[in-house]
């Protein structure tokens, strides 16, 4: 029998870990990720004394920061991964060190060896890490780079979807379950299978229009956006309905794009890419900053959910412009400044950081407009369920883990599987399943 080890992301968004090991002990991690607004942030202990490699789905903290953790016993341990992947988990990894008060136990010494360690694979590419064990990449039409993982171990085939998408975004093509072999079981992510994305084209139109009415009445656009593929998501569809204003880039989705622009080969559309990019200007120096709210702009800017970053140094002037908007295009965690804004039209962030700069004490009730625009880069839950049945299971056993969910989504798609005649749980953290 093959053991599945469930050491995070168990009806939780976070410290995704999942360990595969074989009759004979050999063992492989699925992803190694942290969690955040937690004492308790590594995934939970086991013993990986006999593990063989980590295989990485994409560049998310969630996914990716704990990894160098296992570099403090391993030190030729191989993380198989992408070129555009450990390029940018370099970068996340290395700034999450620098700025974050928690106190994680591993440094640069091991994020370094880590990216020593980095082997490559090429999606659809098997490839062996032990006797009778092998792993295949497929792609998860989630961020650039991002990949599902195919484990074959003593004869058994277990998907892990990581992170996934069903349908196109500009940045990245879809994934597509149909491409998948037989299958003896399947952990499938089931963050948004609560929700029903709206159609992709009427939001990209509705956002560039809200954009237009905005800056050409006198107003600025604040879009905070994550860095990685979600700032350039925006670029592209402002570019896509020939927005004609301004667009400034600033903070780390500066660094993502220019790594993006050195991996052409991992996104849907380089020429588009590139045409679309050159349209926004990136910001440098921070005595500019103000400049841009002058010139009638729309301004994508880290952090996502306003936790901190660059956003922070526009944020003030905007909040208190009538004829502004903050247009939120990433999903707001309960409890995040976001979150707050986007519920209650109040801004509430404090800070004070030597590392970063900062010293932030901000209660502001918003003047200027706020509204959400889903751009997810998840499946929801109708694009989950076409994911699942259009795998093939093996004499139809259809064993589905519903996992990187909150309680609520996971038991909920498992219970909605289970329904539909799939062998279907939401297992817990410290749980073991066998196929």
């Amino acid at each position: 029998m093959v053991n599945i080890k469930y050491l995070g992301s168990c009806r939780e968004v976070g410290r995704s870990a999942i360990l595969i090991e074989s009759k004979n002990g050999d063992q492989c991690m699925l992803d190694y990720g942290v969690r955040f607004n937690e004492e308790d942030r590594l995934p939970f202990e086991s013993n990986l004394s006999k593990l063989k490699a980590v295989a990485l789905t994409h560049c998310h903290i969630d996914h990716s920061g704990a990894i160098p953790f296992l570099y403090k016993k391993k030190k030729n341990l191989p993380l198989l991964t992408n070129s555009v992947t450990i390029d940018i988990i370099d970068k996340l990894i290395n700034d999450m060190l620098r700025i974050s008060k928690y106190a994680y136990p591993f440094g640069y010494h091991e994020l370094n060896q880590m990216v020593n360690n980095a082997y490559f694979l090429n999606n659809g590419v098997r490839h062996k890490i032990a006797h009778n064990f092998y792993l295949t990449f497929y792609d998860a039409g989630h961020v650039p780079g991002s990949v599902s993982i195919l484990v074959d171990v003593d004869g058994k085939k277990i998907l892990y979807s990581g992170d996934m998408n069903s349908n196109n975004t500009n940045l990245v093509n879809s994934a597509d379950s149909s491409q998948i072999p037989e299958i003896h079981a399947a952990i499938i992510e089931s963050t948004y299978s609560l929700r029903k994305h709206p159609p992709r084209d009427e939001l990209e139109k509705e956002f560039v229009e809200e954009v237009i009415n905005i800056t050409e009445n006198g107003g600025n656009v604040l879009v905070p956006a994550f860095g990685v593929a979600r700032s350039q998501e925006a670029v592209m569809i402002l570019d896509k309905y020939q927005f004609k204003g301004n667009i400034y880039l600033d903070g780390m989705a500066k660094l993502i794009t220019k790594i993006y622009l050195n991996h052409p080969n991992t996104l849907k559309n380089k020429n588009y890419f590139r045409n679309a990019l050159k349209k926004a200007k990136f910001v440098e120096g921070f005595k500019k900053k103000k400049d841009y709210l002058k010139n009638n702009s729309v301004i994508v800017s880290p952090s996502g959910m306003l936790k901190g970053g660059s956003v922070l140094k526009y944020i003030k002037p905007i909040l208190n412009d009538h004829q502004s908007a903050i247009f939120m295009v990433g999903y707001q965690v309960e409890g995040t400044p976001g979150r707050n804004l986007l519920e209650n039209k109040v801004f509430e962030f404090k800070e004070s950081n030597k590392q970063r700069n900062t010293n932030y004490d901000l209660n502001i009730k918003a003047k200027c407009r706020i509204k959400h625009f889903d751009f997810s880069s998840h499946s929801d839950g109708k694009g989950l369920h076409s994911y699942v049945d259009n795998l093939k299971f093996v004499n139809n056993g259809k064993q589905v883990f519903c996992v990187h969910g909150d309680p609520q989504s996971t038991t909920t798609l498992a219970k909605e599987l289970v329904n539909k005649k799939y062998n279907s749980v939401a297992p817990e953290l410290g749980e073991v399943y066998s196929v």
